[in-house]
């Protein structure tokens, strides 16, 4: 049954809605000795972390209405009104609070950057994205809803990423009635087409990220306070086999066929990746479960390769085929392993095994860099998880990824760390799609914390 949301609903008992059983401690105003810990900034002190939980819970309701209001807003990717409109939505949002809002488009969305000067050092360049992966008339089909009880809402997009989008805000506004101003710029950049990618969303993320000092990348996060600290590279490919048509009765000996050909380059190129289990239910999130385990991206192979799309013009049985084509893509988290698997690729594809067969590749194209954990990156990590530990009780869980996200193109200037969103469970499912938004101030309480920390103690400084 679908809830509405009342104006007056309060925020939520943490405690009791927490469905980790993760404690969420009252936090008496640090102490002399705890700030002894850190060095000072000369520019402020560091934040008081009971007055931050305060006012970040007291957003929630306001948070479940925004949140329920883009949720309604369909805005797939693609779809130029949609993104549009989201577009316009933030714009009205985020200038109240002295933000200059710019859109960015092409003919499939809008991209919008909000930015405000500070009073301190560190340039903050914040990432979310507005589109989804459920087309128009999704609403229909699946309504949104909040259950206050449980604090799980349901709707399309309502975790990837709509949750999110509507969590920033709501930090923005949260740092304004904190009157917090430590910082040099805070950049805000929605996404219009995360979900896909743009040549204009690359040049947005490239021109952004050599402005800012850090990035904190605000997607969907992870179960047990899962943070995402490093993704894959990934790279595509297209390998073309020109074969010589014949009579497959009468005419083997003078045709090369270009589909034996490939399935020989596919056999020879898989050998590159890593091994897979022989029986990936074991793998799947219910056999993990079966034998006590939980999946922190750690059982994701180092290297995989994928052959996404296998075709051939020919249509007859009884016809040796002039051609072959494959479209493939290759993923490791070492950008010099990736160099290897380049060359190896390219070895293979100079000798068909086929005779009267010739190869044409193309690629690496397409290619996607890595988020690599660097030192700075570390530094910031600890530091979340030191805060989480001392406001919440509890340990933050760090997540390996074999997808790739608008952070992984930031990571290759300033330090990124991603996974800071809603906890959202079984994204891009129209019928199962959740955002846990109890989740929603403990993790926003953390983002607040990690700024301080970096700007009074500059982790995140570039060289």
């Amino acid at each position: 049954m679908d809830l509405m949301v009342d104006a007056k609903l309060a925020a939520p008992d943490y405690q009791a809605n927490w469905r980790h059983s993760m404690s969420y401690l009252r936090v008496a105003p640090l102490t002399a000795a705890c700030l002894a810990a850190f060095s000072m900034s000369a520019f402020a002190a560091p934040l008081d972390a009971a007055k931050v939980k305060a006012t970040v819970e007291g957003q929630f309701p306001a948070f479940v209405q925004d949140h329920k209001t883009i949720t309604e807003i369909e805005s797939p990717t693609g779809d130029k009104a949609g993104s549009r409109k989201m577009a316009e939505w933030l714009k009205a949002k985020f200038e109240p609070l002295g933000y200059t809002v710019s859109f960015r488009e092409n003919d499939s969305s809008t991209h919008v950057i909000a930015r405000k000067k500070g009073e301190g050092k560190q340039r903050v360049l914040i990432l979310g994205h507005t589109d989804t992966v459920q087309p128009v008339g999704s609403l229909a089909k699946q309504p949104y809803s909040f259950d206050p009880k449980t604090g799980i809402a349901k709707g399309p997009g309502v975790g990837d990423s709509k949750a999110s989008v509507a969590q920033l805000l709501h930090f923005a506004q949260s740092l304004e009635k904190l009157g917090y101003k430590n910082y040099g710029e805070m950049i805000f950049y929605f996404d219009g087409e995360e979900e896909v990618g743009s040549d204009l969303e690359e040049q947005l993320l490239e021109e952004l990220s050599k402005q800012a000092d850090l990035t904190l990348s605000v997607d969907t996060s992870r179960p047990d306070w899962g943070l995402t600290t490093q993704r894959k590279w990934s790279a595509n490919y297209d390998l073309k086999v020109h074969g010589v048509t014949g009579h497959a009765g009468n005419a083997p000996q003078s045709s090369a066929s270009a589909t034996v050909e490939l399935a020989n380059q596919i056999t020879r190129i898989m050998k590159l990746a890593s091994p897979l289990p022989k029986d990936p239910a074991q793998f799947s999130a219910e056999g993990l479960k079966k034998r006590g385990l939980s999946d922190h991206g750690q059982y994701i192979p180092e290297v995989t390769i994928n052959f996404g799309v296998v075709e051939t013009g020919n249509k007859k049985r009884n016809s040796v085929p002039a051609d072959a084509l494959a479209k493939f893509e290759v993923r490791a988290y070492d950008p010099a392993l990736m160099q290897k698997l380049d060359s190896a690729i390219k070895k293979i594809a100079a000798t068909p095994s086929v005779g009267g067969t010739r190869i044409e590749l193309k690629g690496p194209f397409s290619t996607l860099p890595a988020m690599a954990k660097t030192p700075q990156a570390a530094r910031m990590v600890e530091s979340y998880k030191n805060i989480i530990k001392q406001q919440y009780g509890a340990k933050v869980v760090e997540w390996s990824g074999g997808g790739v996200t608008i952070g992984n193109f930031t990571s290759k200037h300033i330090p990124t760390i991603d996974g800071l969103g809603v906890e959202t469970d079984y994204e891009h499912d129209l019928n199962k799609e959740t955002a846990d938004l109890n989740t929603f101030a403990p993790r926003t309480v953390g983002m607040i914390l990690l700024l301080d920390d970096v700007a009074n103690n500059g982790l995140a400084a570039k060289k």
